[in-house]
């Protein structure tokens, strides 16, 4: 009985490093985010006219968006308490990112109806570090032409979009549910993993 008991015991403690010692050896720990349009962007928001519609990897031109560098991207119209939350949430990014050159946070305020006064209004809850988080006052046009024809967004879409150094889109957040701004932190740190990777 003893015996027993010794071999269950062995094998109880045995196995599991085997299984650990096998996956450290022989696994590859790798995740991947995806990259949208691969094929163009089809169908997509037939109601948004200015898309191209080809069937090649869609990248995002606009002379605001800086090659070789991922950006997260938020765009903003109106002020208010889901603005605070906003702000709040990519604070959070800020805050893990702020010290990477290779990463920048930039927020577009359509200048119609907000400024960037009012978006320093919050620093005394929010802080914001300039060398990371850009702001930048678009006029209306030049604001629905980015957000629109250069992000795939629909009037009514307000999340943060994730764009890799291509220019590609790689991911959209409604960070108003902390869950996505986790998802969000982590996909910046794989792509920067899958980046470090590439070189």
């Amino acid at each position: 009985m003893k015996n027993k008991k010794g071999l269950y015991l062995f094998l109880l403690i045995l196995l599991p490093a085997l299984i650990f010692l096998f996956l450290k050896g022989f696994g590859k720990n790798q995740f991947q985010i995806p990259i949208y349009y691969t094929n163009g962007i089809g169908d997509t928001l037939r109601q948004v006219t200015c898309l191209e519609r080809n069937t090649e990897q869609y990248i995002v031109k606009s002379p605001e968006l800086e090659m070789g560098i991922t950006k997260v991207i938020h765009f903003e119209r109106m002020d208010g308490p889901v603005l605070k939350t906003r702000l709040e949430e990519l604070e959070k990014v800020q805050d893990v990112f702020y010290n990477n050159p290779d990463i920048q946070m930039l927020s577009y305020l359509n200048q119609a109806s907000i400024q960037t006064d009012a978006i320093t209004g919050y620093n005394q809850r929010v802080t914001f570090m300039d060398e990371f988080w850009h702001f930048k006052e678009l006029d209306s046009t030049s604001w629905s032409n980015l957000k629109y024809c250069g992000m795939v967004m629909s009037d009514l879409d307000n999340r943060v979009i994730l764009i890799d150094a291509k220019n590609r889109i790689r991911g959209y957040y409604n960070i108003m549910e902390r869950e996505e701004t986790d998802r969000l932190i982590l996909e910046v740190r794989i792509l920067q993993t899958i980046d470090l990777e590439n070189e």
